[in-house]
């Protein structure tokens, strides 16, 4: 009998120690220093046989369970333990290190890394040498694109560059830095010969396990969640070209050079007037107006109060001059402040913007009408204003009259749905990439994936469209110091957004599965997706799936706290209604550490606590 206990619940308790053990690894971390928690928990050989044993162990239950009944569960489980299998072969085997080449220099050695150590020189089986290097910049700007490096390997020529790695044997290299003056190059490289093709399985089995469980014919509303789930996250994996929008003249469609981004000249000075006096009308003047005159005749308005400090409170560019010498005075004590006063001397010296170069393509005019309109209406304050309105509307209507329609509550949530996708769908044409890449945009999407669960569960109106306005109203935030810039090179990836778009749709139904315990599994099914496309996204840009960054310790985390209340049926406690809806509550700290704690309170590589 207590052999039988024994397999049962030795798993569960395995994984909540797992789970523990990470979220306070990423704690010590951050209060140790770099280095500490690598030595201590993550490369300690009782944190790998932590995990074998729960790969162990899982495998017994499902033996016991005899899952083999159910392909989709036994498969999933089965892919968790050739994951990790994979993870500990790369472990053993593999080897990272760095090799840095000057122009025209050829070496066969590298720098092997070792974790909270200093490296080793090591021998190469092949020599590399450096042919060129430089960096590649978006149209008219310094902002770089990419990083290219041209290497010769064993006499055949190479290229190198961000998401684009160079393959000999079973060695791979990646663009990492360069030197200052652009005469040499850093490359990352991975040895992992065993490994990555074993965890790649393990990732392959996982996916068609999920689709197995999603698809699952006896569940009716599974096939709706999962064309809906595909339906926002397919668009990801392509291009934005521009947007059917036409036709208005004048000087605010002239395009210049702006935050390392062509923009029509109206956006820009929408986004001047936004970040410097929170409105983008000025006594009369409309946004193009002020930022014209500004430029022709700046000390006119040296004295006007255009510098906005605080709900009422305002400042002229003159009460920051210093009368004895004419420098900027009493600047450093407020960042925000101080970047309102210089983007005002910016404008006024003719630095803010330049003309666009003659040999940069100009933007499509479709795309010029998507930017302005994206500019002219406040879309998160509507979109906010819209679900507060649905939401309060469908509660009235159910207390006034009793009447609580699927219909009616459909309806609506679905031309909410629209309204946000529509915003989100501009914002896309207006960045030239995929709005996935900060802490607005993450937030915009989230609430579109709430909604369109709306849609799909219509009963879940209330709270999601009441989650839905909250985040929009943080969203809003963002809005009065609007920065739409160029990716980073190493974002330049389909990955990135397959990876980002899965793994919030994921949040979106965790939170909603307090409520519609049916959304559990492919809540967590999503989360487990998103957590290995962003395992290959990092593969193939940094040569390593898996870092113990913060970001994806917690989302680790959060995903096994959230597999626990599956197992209903090992762990009768979660049968309870009442007890299940505890727990999710609780759990949900875990969900908010991963989404904002993270990015504020421990950082690294995933952190846009600024954006």
């Amino acid at each position: 009998m207590r052999t039988r206990a024994w397999t049962t619940y030795s798993p569960f308790a395995l994984l909540a120690v797992a789970a523990a053990t990470v979220a306070a690894a990423t704690i010590m971390e951050d209060a140790k220093g770099t280095g500490f928690a690598y030595r201590w928990v993550y490369g300690a050989w009782w944190f790998r046989l932590l995990w074998l044993s729960v790969a162990i162990t899982s495998l017994r239950l499902v033996v016991a369970k005899r899952l083999w009944r159910k392909p989709a569960v036994m498969g999933l489980h089965i892919s968790f333990a050739v994951i990790l299998a994979g993870a500990l072969l790369t472990a053993l085997t593999g080897k990272q290190g760095r090799i840095h080449l000057r122009k025209g220099e050829t070496t066969s050695e590298y720098a092997l890394e070792r974790k909270g150590e200093a490296p080793l020189s090591r021998q190469l089986p092949f020599g590399v040498r450096l042919d060129d290097f430089y960096v590649l910049c978006y149209p008219g700007t310094e902002a770089p694109m990419d990083y290219v490096s041209h290497v010769s390997i064993g006499g055949k020529p190479l290229t190198i560059s961000m998401n684009r790695i160079a393959k000999v044997g079973s060695y791979r290299l990646y663009q990492s830095s360069y030197d200052e003056d652009m005469q040499g190059s850093t490359l990352s490289l991975n040895y992992d010969p065993w490994g990555i093709a074993v965890t790649y399985s393990g990732y392959a089995l996982l996916s068609a396990s999920v689709l197995l469980l999603l698809f699952k014919p006896r569940k009716r509303r599974m096939p709706g969640i999962a064309a809906l789930i595909l339906l926002l996250t397919y668009p990801t994996l392509c291009r934005a070209d521009g947007c059917p929008m036409r036709d208005s003249h004048g000087m605010e469609r002239a395009q210049v050079v702006f935050c390392n981004r062509t923009v029509p000249f109206g956006a820009m000075a929408h986004e001047w007037m936004m970040k410097v006096y929170g409105a983008d009308t000025y006594q009369g003047m409309d946004a193009v107006q002020v930022v014209t005159d500004v430029m022709r005749h700046p000390s006119r308005w040296l004295h006007e109060p255009i510098i906005r400090l605080g709900r009422g409170n305002y400042r002229t560019l003159a009460s920051y001059v210093n009368p004895a010498d004419s420098t900027l005075c009493g600047l450093g004590n407020d960042a925000a402040e101080d970047e309102k006063v210089a983007v005002v001397v910016m404008l006024m010296q003719g630095s803010l913007f330049k003309p666009l170069p003659p040999d940069v393509k100009p933007l499509s005019e479709a795309r010029v009408d998507a930017e302005l309109l994206y500019h002219k209406v406040d879309w998160t304050l509507w979109a906010l204003a819209i679900a507060l309105a649905v939401a309060a509307f469908v509660l009235a209507v159910r207390t006034i009259t009793g009447y609580d329609g699927t219909g009616l509550r459909r309806t609506l949530a679905s031309a909410s749905t629209l309204f946000v996708l529509l915003q989100w769908a501009l914002r896309w044409c207006v960045a030239g990439h995929v709005p996935l890449s900060n802490g607005y945009e993450t937030l915009v999407f989230v609430s579109l994936c709430l909604q369109a669960t709306a849609v799909a569960f219509p009963r879940l109106l209330v709270p999601a469209f009441g989650i839905s306005a909250v985040l929009l109203g943080v969203a809003h935030l963002g809005v009065a110091n609007p920065q739409i810039t160029p990716l980073m090179p190493v974002l330049h990836s389909p990955w990135l957004s397959a990876h980002v778009s899965v793994i919030i749709a994921s949040y979106s139904l965790l939170v909603l599965s307090i409520a519609e315990r049916s959304l559990l599994r492919p809540a967590v099914c999503l989360l487990a997706v998103g957590i290995f496309l962003g395992a290959i996204w990092a593969n193939v840009s940094w040569g390593t799936y898996w870092s113990w960054d913060p970001k994806e310790s917690w989302a680790l985390v959060t995903m096994l706290v959230y597999s626990l209340p599956l197992h209903h049926e090992s762990l009768p406690w979660f049968r309870d209604i009442r007890h299940y809806r505890l727990y999710s509550v609780l759990a949900l700290a875990c969900l908010l550490m991963t989404y904002f704690g993270v990015n504020y309170l421990l950082g690294g590589m995933h952190s846009y606590g600024n954006s």
